[in-house]
């Protein structure tokens, strides 16, 4: 081993990596930013090999979970797209800074839109000498290390369409890692467009969307993967402050009003001022 594989965060969101992307079969050398239900698609890593000699002994593990802000749950919660976290070692040349290989996982992806909303993409890489870095969990946050390297590509997309009401609604969880009850504060804000301009595929369709910015009103969360319409109406509290037992999930629901445009929206999970967990939904009102 000469040195940790890396699989790089988002900048300036650390769970929008631009090294975990999907694609159809058909068009494997073009990304797809709002996967459809049922489609079946490929999904490919970028590995990052920094150092001067080649690295035989390292692990790529991907794998798919429900929307969630902090920890990534493990199964059952989540799904392995590559094998098990014990697969056939990778193999990346000795490169210099900024050389790369991208793989694709061994097992396609076909979203089934669990908990109401997208899924979230995690990919990690490790020393074989370690094993798998967590049996419980993921901390997308997380720095890479000498032994592992973890990120992840947590991005919806909800289409709006023609809907008589202009409001929608998007479902997520919040992890505790940790084998204690914690609080923690769920936060949501309005974000910049072009903080995922990266990942618009065709710069006809980044335009369109770039330049369409929308007003979102009525934005808030709310502590139930299913509340009841009237609390969804009525919610405007756009911070949230919850106890969660230990190794557990909290659910919650985001939501909000969109005449027309686009706009983006960030959902942070702190203990603190630290942020330990992030997601981040595209709302588009005309559904292009």
């Amino acid at each position: 081993m000469s040195g940790p594989l890396i699989i790089n965060h988002g900048s300036p969101k650390w769970w929008l990596s631009p090294d975990i992307w999907v694609a159809l079969p058909s068009a494997p050398s073009t990304p797809v930013t709002d996967p459809i239900e049922g489609t079946t698609y490929e999904v490919y890593v970028r590995v990052y090999n920094n150092y001067p000699l080649a690295v035989t002994d390292w692990n790529l593990f991907v794998c798919w979970a429900i929307p969630t802000v902090g920890p990534i749950p493990l199964p059952p919660a989540a799904q392995l797209l590559n094998g098990a976290p014990f697969g056939s070692p990778i193999s990346v040349p000795a490169g210099h800074s900024g050389f790369f290989q991208v793989f694709k996982t061994s097992t396609n992806w076909t979203p089934s839109f669990e908990n109401g909303g997208h899924e979230c993409l995690v990919a990690v890489t490790y020393f074989q000498g370690i094993g798998f870095p967590s049996s419980t969990g993921l901390n997308g946050d997380a720095a890479p290390t000498g032994d592992y390297s973890i990120a992840q590509h947590n991005l919806g997309v909800l289409k709006m369409g023609l809907k008589k009401v202009p409001r929608f609604q998007y479902a997520f969880q919040a992890a505790n890692g940790s084998d204690t009850e914690r609080g923690f504060v769920i936060e949501a804000q309005v974000g910049l467009l072009s903080d995922i301009a990266a990942f618009l595929p065709g710069e006809a369709h980044r335009r369109k969307v770039l330049e369409k910015p929308g007003k979102v009103e009525n934005l808030g969360i709310v502590a139930s993967a299913e509340p009841h319409p009237t609390g969804l109406e009525n919610s405007t509290q756009m911070r949230s402050e919850v106890k969660i037992a230990p190794r557990s999930c909290h659910p919650f629901t985001l939501s909000g009003s969109l005449q027309s445009g686009n706009v983006l929206i960030h959902v942070t999970q702190s203990v603190g001022d630290r942020v330990v967990g992030g997601l981040s939904v595209l709302v588009m009102a005309d559904g292009e």
